[in-house]
């Protein structure tokens, strides 16, 4: 019976059961297409424990093929914001084409998503599986024409990679006689691993890392002591926060219900935050004791509340003298409610004594928003944005 539940999975990384883990195109996706998320880089340190980290062929294609269109996306946009700014202030020198070429340091799209996968796979200690010649294809077409998992009722010729890939994991786990841990939220992935014996998957990336961790007992409940309500901790990381808001930049879309509009977004300020539960607390890295000082990162998720202060300007077209003609604004305040995850980085002082102290190093976040659409925007009369 494969195991599922994170007790049970715990029992198996403690008894040397499970010695690697991989992860689904959907999880570096999730961390916004950035390898330098802190708990993709945190897969890296594994390696000092003797805890593998292999990547199926498939994914390491796919991931390679989003960092090349997340390159070709960036550049695009730059090129036509260049171009626009380059005109507006009459600019020769530099010209769009040599500014471009600083941007890209003279690389194709292809050239940096592969030279950046590549040094990402070296700093962390992957090794990327032959699927082709691991994955057993003669179990893959019988489960296409089954409907068994990945595959389904649906279109199922699009499951076809992921059927490779975990073909293809599952006979590498057989071949070293182990068990992997895999992280993906896609839950054909899960119904896969559920029939499995080998592969065992969890939903998120900061969950795996902090049961492959496995902190002290002693040390989570100095942690989540500190980050409880009226403690110190909370205050700290609400500050850094609250700063991180007000650097946000938040894009405004909308429709003028007659003429033109133009919107801004002004820094925001955050309102309310909706702090985790204890158990939502992940310990994503974890450092060896030195003079009394345990270095760890820590991330969990958050609900933020944000007020967004948006100046409108409206604008109709005047046919005759062929010119935009100004028809006043206003301000309005947007109150949003916003995914975040927070990383902390931190150095813990006496653990095990009376007073531990904790000393925060690091505040990062993780926000999962970019853009406030208004919808349609009444030019004369004032209207309430507030979902």
């Amino acid at each position: 019976m494969p195991i599922t539940e994170e007790e049970d999975l715990s029992k198996l990384l403690a008894d040397g059961a499970i010695t690697a883990m991989s992860f689904d195109t959907n999880i570096f996706d999730e961390k916004g297409g950035q390898l330098a998320a802190p708990a993709l880089q945190a897969i890296g340190k594994l390696k000092h424990r003797k805890f593998g980290f292999v990547l199926s062929e498939t994914v390491a294609n796919e991931i390679t093929d989003h960092l090349v269109k997340g390159a070709e996306k960036a550049f695009a946009a730059t090129r036509k914001a260049l171009g626009d700014a380059l005109a507006a202030f009459d600019t020769t020198k530099p010209g769009r084409d040599e500014l471009l070429d600083i941007v890209s340091g003279g690389q194709t799209a292809l050239g940096a998503a592969t030279r950046r996968f590549d040094e990402y796979v070296a700093q962390t200690g992957c090794e990327i599986i032959d699927d082709p010649a691991l994955a057993d294809m003669r179990k893959v077409f019988d489960d296409y024409f089954a409907g068994n998992p990945p595959f389904g009722s649906g279109a199922k010729k699009n499951e076809f990679p992921d059927a490779i890939a975990l073909s293809a994991l599952e006979v590498e786990a057989e071949r070293r006689n182990t068990h992997f841990l895999l992280v993906s939220k896609d839950g054909d992935w899960r119904k896969y691993c559920e029939q499995s014996e080998r592969l065992h998957v969890l939903p998120e990336l900061e969950r795996a890392l902090d049961l492959i961790n496995a902190p002290p007992v002693i040390l989570k409940e100095t942690v989540q002591t500190w980050l409880e309500e009226g403690q110190d901790g909370r205050g700290e990381v609400q500050g850094y926060l609250s700063n991180e808001i007000e650097r946000y930049d938040f894009s405004v879309t909308g429709n003028a219900t007659s003429g033109e509009m133009e919107a801004h977004a002004y820094a925001g300020e955050l309102q309310n935050v909706i702090w985790p539960d204890q158990d939502e607390i992940d310990i994503i890295e974890l450092g060896g004791e030195e003079n009394g000082v345990t270095p760890v990162t820590l991330s969990f998720p958050m609900l933020l509340t944000v007020k967004v202060p948006v100046e409108l300007s409206f604008s109709v077209w005047d046919s005759v003298d062929r010119e935009a003609v100004g028809m006043g604004g206003r301000s309005v305040e947007v109150e949003r409610d916003i995914d975040a995850r927070a990383v902390l980085s931190f150095r813990l002082h006496g653990l095990g004594s009376e007073e531990p102290e904790v000393e925060l190093a690091e505040c990062e976040f993780e926000v999962e928003y970019e853009e406030i659409d208004l919808g349609d925007v009444d030019v004369f009369e004032e209207e309430d944005y507030d979902d």
